[in-house]
């Protein structure tokens, strides 16, 4: 065959997706011309494209070595290269291009995207706004730097930059997608789900597409809509644990049982400590507690755990210096740094995880004069840099976090006096806000911590934030270092903390309300005692639970598991857990403040 045909031939079934047919002829074709730049870089790609990253790497590299200024095929083996998660030397191969060619746009995506991959979240923004400064209409770059902007916790640059991405095309499935998420965490609910359906109807296989969907509609209380969604992803990926996981987790008992086969056929396949095992585990540990089977709960359960546990491993030491800079850095009663800013007052609901602050914040949330935002990530965004360093929390440092904060609130109704920000973890920041905030709020969840955590023990949690979520003696290591920070809090922050008891709330929630509304400078009003009427929607597992009118069953459920929990209760410190020692318990009468 003639070198035109040989490439022709590898080119067509290339620009078809046929990965194999390709590679064979493009093989062919570098025996038959060996001094051809282009079939070994075609053959790289096809390995790329076939998942075979580090087998794709020395053909682009035997490409550059017969062509070195073959910038093709160094950008080809700069992606691959990042598949592997190599920014630093993906970057100086796009270095090598932009210097021969300072506007490549597919250069500077590279650059951008390997930026990202080093966790360099402001450059790849610097690099992505040089690239869009030359050319506005590139959706792809828009949707790269709305996805820095993410890592940054600032969701009205995301959305800026997703809305721009659907003005060049309105289309955009995947911009309608990620633009689901903060429309969401904006609390604008109806147009995130509508951005999600919307990307399922332009793009009905895009798997993503449907997965947010299925999200939205779970945190919308939708769930039947949301098991359709699932039920189509099924169809679409039947290997995809993920979503087994997700259906699992909104099945009745009836459905769960015919789900049961096919969730056993996947813990098969699943790798050992792998994500999918941890997934197919959470899911059969759902279907074997609502069938009762305790004991196949609690392995179940247990081997998702380890599973997630292998994934992400709790940091004893760094979470033990992080916990001692805190303290540090506030060693003296808080007197606020600055003045009251202008706008709705900030009501701070903390805790542990499933202690119960999403009860709480819809109680308040009932309220017609509150927002109320769900778990913020903002504050902890920007109050990163004072969380890991020994950097002093200044007067200007107060005002710059307090402007900033402000300015990445949502769109509120005028009439709102207050809005409630439930981020659990909140809890390591309470210095810091209320040095910046005198008018803040700060409502601090107590609840048994063995409910507590045989609640978080049984639960999913995405991401890599709880890593001690999955480790009972991690579990118990944290709790501990929580315990003496709320202490310490309490130290330094007198009359400013109230400690709202769990079991008491549940089981008087109308006079419960009633002082919380105190606290929170509200008059009561009747709706705080139906946190069943709440219609909005709730991005946390409590979004199933929370529309239910408050009861107490779950109380106490930890006995039912002491066994399985015996690790972390022995862990426990009885000095900063008096409940475990009642001779020890003190009785706890916080403050009550307009």
């Amino acid at each position: 065959m003639t070198l035109q045909n040989d490439l022709q031939s590898a080119l067509g079934f290339l620009n078809q997706g046929k990965f194999k047919q390709a590679l064979k002829q493009s093989k062919g074709g570098m025996k038959r011309h060996k001094n051809h730049p282009d079939f070994p870089n075609i053959a790289g790609i096809c390995l790329s494209g076939l998942g075979k990253h580090r087998d794709a790497v020395p053909y682009f590299k035997k490409a550059l070595a017969l062509a070195p200024g073959f910038h093709d095929a160094r950008k080809n083996m700069a992606q691959t290269l990042l598949f592997l998660q190599q920014g630093d030397s993906a970057i100086k191969l796009v270095e090598r291009v932009l210097k021969d060619q300072p506007g490549d746009q597919a250069a500077l995506y590279l650059k951008a995207q390997a930026q990202l991959v080093l966790n360099d979240a402001k450059a790849a923004i610097d690099t992505a706004t040089a690239a869009l400064a030359r050319d506005a209409r590139q959706p792809r770059m828009l949707r790269l730097r709305a996805t820095a902007w993410s890592t940054l916790g600032d969701e009205k640059a995301m959305l800026a930059d997703y809305q721009a991405a659907l003005k060049i095309d309105p289309n955009d499935a995947d911009a309608l997608q990620n633009i689901s998420l903060p429309l969401a965490r904006l609390m604008r609910q109806e147009e995130a789900t509508a951005a999600a359906e919307k990307a399922v109807a332009v793009a009905p296989q895009h798997v993503e597409a449907r997965r947010r969907l299925a999200s939205q509609l779970i945190s919308n209380g939708d769930t039947a809509a949301a098991r359709e969604q699932c039920l189509a992803l099924m169809e679409l990926d039947p290997k995809d644990t993920q979503v087994l996981e997700m259906l699992a987790r909104i099945n009745n008992r009836d459905q769960n049982a015919d789900l049961l086969p096919i969730v056993q056929k996947a813990l098969k396949a699943a790798p050992p400590r792998s994500l999918d095992r941890a997934n197919v585990s959470f899911a059969l540990a759902r279907i074997s507690d609502q069938a009762g089977d305790k004991h196949a709960f609690a392995a179940h359960n247990d081997e998702a755990n380890a599973c997630m546990a292998a994934q992400n491993p709790y940091d004893y030491a760094e979470s033990e210096r992080q916990f001692s800079r805190i303290i540090a850095a506030f060693p003296d009663p808080i007197t606020p740094v600055q003045a009251k800013p202008e706008g709705p007052r900030p009501i701070y609901v903390v805790g542990m995880p499933r202690s119960g602050t999403t009860l709480t914040e819809t109680v308040i949330g009932l309220h017609p004069d509150v927002f109320p935002l769900g778990e913020r990530g903002v504050p902890a965004f920007l109050l990163h840099p004072y969380l890991d360093n020994d950097q002093g929390f200044t007067a200007d440092a107060a005002h710059n976090f307090v402007a900033e904060d402000i300015s990445r609130l949502p769109e509120m109704p005028q009439s709102t006096a207050a809005y409630v920000d439930k981020m659990p973890d909140n809890y390591r920041l309470l210095g810091h806000l209320a040095a910046a905030y005198p008018d803040a709020r700060f409502v601090h969840l107590c609840r048994d911590p063995r409910d507590v955590a045989m609640s978080i023990w049984r639960g999913y949690f995405s991401g890599s934030s709880l890593t001690y979520a999955y480790d009972l003696k991690a579990m118990a290591h944290r709790f501990n270092l929580y315990g003496r920070l709320m202490q310490h809090w309490r130290q330094v922050m007198p009359g400013r903390i109230y400690d709202l008891r769990y079991e008491d709330f549940v089981a008087d929630i109308e006079g419960q309300s009633r002082k919380l509304a105190e606290f929170c400078g509200l008059e009561w009003v009747e709706d705080m005692a139906h946190p069943e009427r709440h219609q909005g929607q709730v991005l946390t597992l409590s979004n199933t639970q929370v529309r239910q009118t408050a009861h107490t069953r779950s109380i106490g459920k930890w006995e039912n598991y002491a066994d399985v929990l015996a690790p972390f209760i022995d862990g426990l410190d009885p000095e900063i857990w008096p409940e475990l020692s009642p001779e020890l318990q003190p009785e706890f009468q916080p403050e009550i403040k307009d």
